[in-house]
């Protein structure tokens, strides 16, 4: 049985020689050459082999075979050496599995904190380039690099410094985004209420032109349906509103009142422009 077994543990073919080499103890289990094969060769792969879980499980193994081996052996004082020998055998790796443990683990959290910092430093650039730009397509591209920044981080496992850090900038994001989202909607507006007293002064001067042919209301409706009543109240500035009233008030005035009651409708019925 313990050729079988050397020949499967020399040609490297692990499964093949754990079988034998548990087969062959569990049928000897008082059998010191049978038990010390077996469990040098459990001991030798949690030595050696890379993953910890599997060096992990080969030395319970190993713990687990020499307990049964020491209820089992007829016990000497030689043997009893060997036994101790043994123990101190699966101590040592038990030792070295766990300081391989504490390593690993230290060595990964430095590479998650390491990491962190990176991506934070990374929110910091954004919130600069987020404060200069004047573009609000640069500033959705922006938003959309700091959400892909974020969700990279590993909050659960921030430093203390880290959280802080983080808690900050949170809040400065925040500020400034709103600051931000307030210019952009100011800038729509400017250009909006500029387009708009645009639009009134060519209803304005289309009309004074030949206010004889608007009395016709079809051509009334053409007129102001594409300037005057083209833009939403409730964006314009006070000035733009007194622009309008002006403009409105003078076509008004030189409509009879069948043209002013048309006027009206129109204002009523006419689909605004909201962007």
């Amino acid at each position: 049985m313990l050729e079988l077994f050397n020949t499967y543990k020399n040609a490297g073919k692990i499964s093949q020689a754990l079988m034998v080499g548990r087969n062959a103890f569990n049928r000897n289990s008082d059998n010191a050459e049978v038990f010390d094969a077996y469990f040098s060769y459990l001991c030798t792969l949690a030595e050696t082999l890379p993953a910890l879980a599997d060096r992990s499980h080969f030395v319970d193994q190993a713990n687990v075979a020499l307990s049964f081996y020491i209820e089992n052996a007829d016990l000497t004082e030689s043997v009893v050496g060997d036994i101790m020998e043994y123990r101190s055998r699966l101590d040592t790796i038990y030792n070295a599995i766990t300081k391989d443990q504490q390593e690993r683990s230290e060595k990964q959290r430095k590479e998650i904190e390491h990491h962190n910092s990176e991506c934070l430093k990374e929110l910091y650039t954004l919130k600069d380039k987020l404060w200069t730009t004047s573009s609000k397509k640069e500033f959705d591209e922006l938003l959309g690099q700091i959400g892909d920044v974020d969700a990279k981080i590993d909050k659960e496992s921030f430093t203390k410094e880290q959280s802080d850090t983080y808690d900050s900038l949170t809040k400065e994001h925040t500020d400034l985004i709103s600051s931000k989202m307030r210019e952009f909607e100011y800038k729509k507006n400017v250009a909006y209420n500029k387009q708009a007293v645009d639009s009134f002064a060519k209803a304005f001067n289309q009309f004074r032109s030949n206010e004889g042919k608007y009395k016709n209301q079809t051509q009334l409706f053409s007129l102001v349906s594409a300037t005057l009543f083209n833009y939403d109240a409730s964006r314009l500035f006070n000035e733009t509103l007194i622009y309008y009233n002006h403009v409105y008030s003078y076509i008004f005035s030189k409509l009879d009142d069948e043209g002013k009651l048309a006027l009206t409708r129109f204002s009523i019925e006419c689909e605004r422009k909201l962007r």
